[in-house]
């Protein structure tokens, strides 16, 4: 994105006897090289990634415990033989649960793949943190170099690994499901900004794009949410910059594609979340608190004080963003009093003006003017809290850092004073420092949960947990019962005299036989949540619903009979796997053109170049 404005004299002398070549002899320059610049990204994400690799377990968090026991019944659910679990028996006093219905499954996935190379539960679960970062690093360069020189981007990228947005996710969240999406969002903004406008479609863009949108909803559904909100006046000073209509086809059809590709857990997330009542949950803390009590508190309140305790128990995340905005301030403030210059070296220095206007709004919806924002758009309240945007705050920020550097470093050769602009280098790097002292003293100086704990915790809580607590009844005094004392059977009939038999039980089927005399009432101590049916003797039954508990209730007659209860897809979920597949489908077509694009192209690259060597050769 560098436009180089100086002239330079290029000897056309050919070598003679007389005058044999002269090498030049470089001196050297840090990260002057690939290797030198993977390698010090590799060390940066390790120093990152130290108490993950070291510690003895994982960071403790109030709601490590609910993530611990999610995490273990994906397994378990996975290996039961649902290939897309969406069912989870062990859960709201063992009632069931569809949680995986909304929350992103890709973590998990993950997951049972790093388990089955581990396995090691523990170690498996450390991997699982390590891997966002790793992830982070890499299509965090990958965007930064897209808009800049490989020092600065290297630079920036160092912002990236140390950032408050990764630490708050992986040591105060305590499950990495919002680390992940941040790779997948640096992709998926590096597909949009690698856009062709001399192509009549642009396949290798419309390809990462969709990917990094497919891959970004599959991570965490809230940040791919706030991306789409976001993506409306991107698209139009992308349009400003692009000024074609092909750019408009190519970013719906991008996006659409996106959504075709993961709404196999997309569509079921957002239709049927009617049956479960989050909002409720979600929102019932003060939106202001939250917002007042974010940004830049750390002379407001005790470290134990504050409204949102299970986010900001301790106060070196808020230090840390604050340190991280100063820099991008700075740079900022950099490029504004030298907006001239910027216009001397950068081909398309719109780019700046759509990485700081976009940092900006991300940056004012964590604070609490975007008040009435998050009241007028009634979904952004379900995404439950302002800081989600410190992962836009992020990514825009960086591409700030990254033309900055490149900017002063433009200006250092330039032959005037240039004492103020190494004075903002030195402030950077000091400020640097800062940030990652006081990410050291969060990392190394956290709470450990212990080995023995991990198991028994997350067992535990997946018995008491009612937080996406179906209200199957539509009573709305559904909150007053009380599951958490109810010791009900698994399987309870009006006839006291039944003989019951189980031959199969698992998350999402059931099999049992069962005599009695007389006709009877079956009870089946589980949630009749859209997609269970139960088959007497192999024919489908009418299920009826226990006014009080919302468990499922069912007539049987007389005599022996087997009886299976199976979780199975509904027409939204049918569908939504029939789009995925079908997307799917297209996507392994459109790779395998592109690739093929690119074959013939290195193909017809390596003849000319050959034509080239055997005319000179000739000559």
């Amino acid at each position: 994105m560098i436009e180089s404005t100086e002239n330079q004299t290029i000897s056309q002398t050919e070598p003679t006897a007389e005058s044999p070549i002269q090498h030049e002899v470089k001196g050297y320059h840090f990260l002057g090289n690939r290797m030198e610049r993977i390698v010090f990204l590799v060390l940066l994400t390790l120093i990152s990634c130290g108490p993950m690799i070291f510690g003895k377990s994982i960071p403790s968090h109030a709601d490590w415990h609910i993530h611990m026991e999610h995490v273990y019944n994906f397994k378990r659910c996975f290996w039961q033989g649902q290939w897309l679990p969406r069912w989870i028996d062990a859960h709201t006093s063992g009632y069931g649960l569809p949680i995986f219905n909304y929350y992103a499954p890709l973590v998990y996935y993950f997951f049972v793949l790093i388990d089955l190379i581990f396995r090691n539960p523990l170690l498996s679960i450390k991997w699982i943190y390590i891997t966002p970062m790793l992830l982070s690093t890499v299509f965090g360069y990958l965007y930064l170099r897209r808009h800049g020189s490989p020092v600065a981007s290297i630079l920036a990228c160092a912002f990236v690994i140390f950032s408050p947005a990764i630490h708050i996710y992986i040591y105060n969240t305590n499950w990495p499901n919002s680390t992940i999406a941040i790779p997948f969002l640096f992709l998926t903004l590096y597909g949009i900004d690698s856009f062709d406008k001399n192509k009549e479609f642009d396949l290798k863009s419309f390809l990462i794009t969709s990917t990094g949108f497919a891959c970004l909803a599959l991570s965490h559904l809230a940040t791919a949410f706030v991306l789409v909100l976001l993506s409306v006046p991107y698209f139009f000073l992308s349009l400003l910059l692009y000024r074609t209509k092909k750019f408009v086809k190519w970013f719906f059809l991008s996006y659409g594609f996106g959504v075709a590709l993961s709404s196999f857990y997309l569509l079921p997330a957002c239709l049927e979340k009617r049956f479960v009542h989050t909002d409720e949950i979600l929102t019932q803390g003060p939106l202001w608190d939250f917002s007042k009590n974010f940004l830049y508190t750390y002379l407001d309140r005790h470290r134990d004080d504050g409204y949102a305790w299970a986010i900001f128990d301790h106060r070196y995340y808020e230090v840390s963003n604050a340190l991280f905005s100063l820099v991008v301030l700075t740079c900022l403030v950099t490029l504004l009093l030298n907006w001239g210059k910027v216009k001397l070296y950068f081909i398309e220095p719109l780019r700046i003006k759509m990485a700081s206007l976009m940092f900006v709004i991300s940056f004012l919806m964590m604070t609490p003017v975007s008040l009435y924002v998050w009241l007028m758009i009634k979904p952004l309240q379900t995404i439950q809290f302002p800081w989600r945007f410190t992962t836009f705050v992020l990514t825009f920020g960086v591409v700030i850092l990254v033309y900055a550097f490149d900017l002063i470093g433009k200006i250092l050769k330039e032959k005037f004073d240039i004492y103020g602009y190494k004075i903002i280098i030195y402030a950077t790097g000091f400020t640097f420092c800062l940030l990652l002292y006081v990410d050291f003293i969060n990392m190394y100086h956290w709470g450990w949960v212990p080995e023995e704990n991990l198991l028994k915790s997350a067992i535990s809580i997946s018995w008491a947990s009612d937080e996406y607590r179906p209200n199957i009844t539509g009573d709305p005094d559904w909150r007053q019962t009380d599951l958490r004392h109810d010791f009900s059977p698994a399987i309870q009939s009006t006839n006291p005299y039944i003989d019951i038999t189980i031959k199969k039980w698992l998350s999402h089927e059931r099999m049992f036989e069962i005599f009695s005399p007389t006709p009877h009432q079956v009870r089946l101590r589980t949630f009749f949540f859209p997609g269970w049916n139960v088959y007497i003797d192999g024919k489908n039954t009418i299920i009826n619903i226990d006014p009080k508990s919302g468990a499922m209730v069912f007539e049987a007659p007389g005599g022996k009979h087997e009886i299976t209860v199976r979780f199975e897809n509904t027409p939204i979920r049918k569908i939504s796997l029939y789009i995925s597949f079908g997307a799917l489908i297209v996507f392994l077509l459109l790779l395998t053109k592109y690739l093929g694009q690119i074959n013939l192209k290195n193909i017809i690259e390596k003849e000319i170049t050959k034509t080239r060597t055997q005319a000179e050769h000739i000559a």
